[in-house]
C-alpha cells in the first residue's frame, strides 16, 4: 500500500502524453513529418556538397593523387546517376568501376586509366592522319599527367626552362667527340641545373604549388628534355622544334581532357567509352591516304600540269 502513491503519481504523469496521443488531429493544411522534412534536408544538402566537391576536384585537386573522403563519396553520390547493381552483357564495364571505387580504388587512377588508350588514339591520328611527327607514343600521355600533376603553370614554367637547356647542351655537346649515350649522360646535367634554376625562381614568385612537387613528374619533365636532345643530336633543328612543339600540344589537350569535369564525369559513368578506341583506331591503320598536311602541301600544285 505504501506504494500507492508513488503508482498514481506515475499515472498522472502519463495521462496527459497518453490525451494528446490520441487526440484526433485538427483539420489543417498537410505538414511533413519532421524526420521527412530532415531527411530531404539532409539529401538536398548532401546532393550540394557532392556537387561542390566534384567542382573543387576539376578546379583545384591533383587527380593524379586518390581522392580524399568527401571527394570519394561525391564521386559514389555520382553513380546514383547510372547505378549498376548486377551486371549484364550491356553494364559489366560500369559494374565493375562502380564496384571498384567502392572496393577502395581510387577513381581518380581509374579515370586515367581509362583516358590512357583515349591519349594514345589522339596520338595516333596526329600522326598518322595529320602526319605530325611527336615524341613515341607515351611521351604526349605522360607530359599531360605531368601537367596535372605540377599545374599547369609550374609545369609550363619548368618546361620551358628544359627545352631552353636542351637546346644549350645539344650546342655545347654537338663538337664533343664523345660517344652517343656520355653525350646524353652529360645533357642530363644541363637539365638538372635548369629544372633546379626553374624551381628556385618559382619559390621566389611565391608560386605555393613548387613546394608540394614530387620528383616522378619532374622526371617525366626532364625525360621530355633529355628525348629532345636525342633528337637533336640526329635531326635538324626544324624537325626537332616541330616534333617538340606537337609533343607538348598534345600533352596540353590531354591536360584539358584529364582536369575537365565532364570528361571525368562521363568516363567514370559510361566507361564503354573506352572501347570505341578498337574501331577508330583499326580505322587509322587502314588509311592509306594523304596525310592533312601534304595535302595542304601540295594544294597550290596544279595537278593538270
Amino acid at each position: 500500500m505504501n506504494y500507492l502513491p508513488t503508482i498514481a503519481l506515475f499515472i498522472g504523469l502519463l495521462m496527459p502524453q497518453v490525451s494528446l496521443a490520441q487526440e484526433p488531429a485538427t483539420p489543417g493544411p498537410e505538414v511533413a513529418p519532421a524526420s521527412t522534412t530532415i531527411a530531404s534536408s539532409s539529401a538536398a544538402s548532401t546532393t550540394a556538397n557532392s556537387l561542390i566537391a566534384r567542382q573543387d576536384l576539376a578546379a583545384e585537386k591533383n587527380i593524379t593523387e586518390p581522392e580524399e573522403l568527401n571527394e570519394k563519396v561525391a564521386i559514389i553520390s555520382l553513380f546514383e546517376s547510372r547505378l549498376v547493381t548486377e551486371p549484364n552483357g550491356l553494364n559489366i564495364f560500369a559494374y565493375w568501376v562502380q564496384e571498384a571505387v567502392r572496393m577502395g580504388i581510387p577513381a581518380n587512377t581509374i579515370f586515367l586509366i581509362l583516358l590512357t588508350p583515349i591519349l594514345a588514339l589522339l596520338v595516333s591520328f596526329t600522326r598518322v592522319v595529320v602526319g605530325l611527327p611527336t615524341l613515341d607514343m607515351l611521351v604526349p600521355i605522360a607530359l599531360a599527367f605531368a601537367f596535372v600533376s605540377v599545374g599547369i603553370t609550374i609545369g609550363m614554367f619548368v618546361l620551358l626552362a628544359i627545352i631552353l637547356a636542351s637546346f644549350i647542351a645539344k650546342r655545347s655537346l654537338s663538337s664533343l667527340k664523345i660517344m652517343f649515350y656520355p653525350k646524353r649522360s652529360l645533357s642530363m646535367l644541363f637539365l638538372a641545373i635548369a629544372v633546379f634554376g626553374a624551381l628556385t625562381i618559382g619559390v621566389v614568385l611565391e608560386l605555393d604549388r613548387v613546394l608540394s612537387v614530387s620528383i616522378f613528374p619532374i622526371l617525366i619533365l626532364m625525360l621530355l628534355g633529355d628525348l629532345i636532345v636525342s633528337v637533336q643530336l640526329h635531326k635538324s633543328s626544324g624537325e626537332t622544334l616541330m616534333i617538340t612543339g606537337t609533343t607538348v600540344a598534345l600533352g596540353l589537350v590531354g591536360y584539358i581532357a584529364a582536369t575537365s569535369l565532364f570528361i571525368q564525369d562521363t568516363l567514370i559513368l559510361y566507361p564503354e567509352i573506352v572501347l570505341l578506341v578498337i574501331p577508330l583506331n583499326i580505322i587509322v591503320g587502314r588509311y592509306f591516304g594523304l596525310r592533312i598536311l601534304e595535302l595542304l602541301r601540295f594544294n597550290s600544285v596544279d595537278l593538270e600540269k
